[in-house]
C-alpha cells in the first residue's frame, strides 16, 4: 500500500470532521508531530495505531487502506496477488485485505514473524481487536503456531486449526519458531 494514499485518507478525514493534529492526538494518544509524519506519507504507521484511527473516525480499517468503493456488485472475486497489504514492521505483521467492499465478512490474511505480539488495545473487553474489529471471528492456522487469548484465557492453536471468537480477544502470539499465517474472517452481526 502507498504510504501517501493512507496519509490522504487520513488527512481528509481529519479535515472532515474539522480536526486539528492536537485535537486528533488528545483524541487517540497518538503525537500530532507522529500523524502529521504518516499523512503526509513520510512514515509508516503500526497496525494498532491505525485501527486506532479507524476506531474514532468510525470508518472501517479496509476503507483507509483501500479507500472507499461506489461501485456495489453481489459478488467480488479476488484474484492471486490482489489486494492491499498493510505491513507493520514494527509489529512484524503483513496483512492482505481479501476484499474491496464492505461486506459483512471481511477476509484477510496476515503474516507473523517469529515472536510477533500484537497486544489488543482496549485489553479484555475487547474494544479494539487487532484487524478484529469485529463482533465475530473465524481464525484458521494456515502456517505456523499461536496462542491467542480471549478474556484472558489462553488458547494454543496450530496448523490447521481454527478457532470461532464472540466479541473480540486481547492478544495474538505467534509462538512457533517460524513465521506463521492466519485466514482471519471477521463477520459483523446487526448494527
Amino acid at each position: 500500500m502507498n504510504k501517501l494514499d493512507l496519509g490522504t485518507r487520513l488527512r481528509a478525514l481529519r479535515s472532515e470532521r474539522g480536526l486539528s493534529l492536537s485535537q486528533l492526538e488528545a483524541a487517540t494518544k497518538i503525537s500530532s508531530s507522529f500523524l502529521s509524519l504518516v499523512e503526509s506519507g513520510k512514515s509508516d504507521i503500526t497496525i494498532s495505531r491505525l485501527v486506532r484511527l479507524a476506531d474514532f473516525f468510525d470508518v472501517e480499517l479496509s476503507d483507509l487502506v483501500e479507500g472507499s468503493r461506489v461501485e456495489r456488485r453481489p459478488y467480488e472475486v479476488i484474484r492471486d496477488g490482489e489486494g492491499s497489504v498493510l505491513t507493520s514492521t514494527a509489529e512484524g505483521l503483513a496483512t492482505r485485505f481479501l476484499g474491496h467492499q464492505r461486506w459483512q465478512l471481511s477476509p484477510r490474511l496476515t503474516d507473523y514473524e517469529v515472536g510477533a505480539t500484537l497486544e489488543i488495545a482496549g485489553g479484555g473487553d475487547g474494544a479494539v481487536r487487532e484487524i478484529f474489529h469485529h463482533r465475530e471471528l473465524f481464525i484458521y492456522v494456515v502456517t505456523g503456531s499461536f496462542e491467542i487469548t480471549v478474556r484472558g484465557e489462553p488458547v494454543a492453536i496450530s496448523r490447521g486449526d481454527a478457532i470461532l471468537i464472540r466479541d473480540g480477544a486481547d492478544r495474538v502470539v505467534n509462538t512457533g519458531r517460524r513465521p506463521g499465517r492466519l485466514l482471519i474472517v471477521g463477520v459483523t452481526t446487526g448494527a
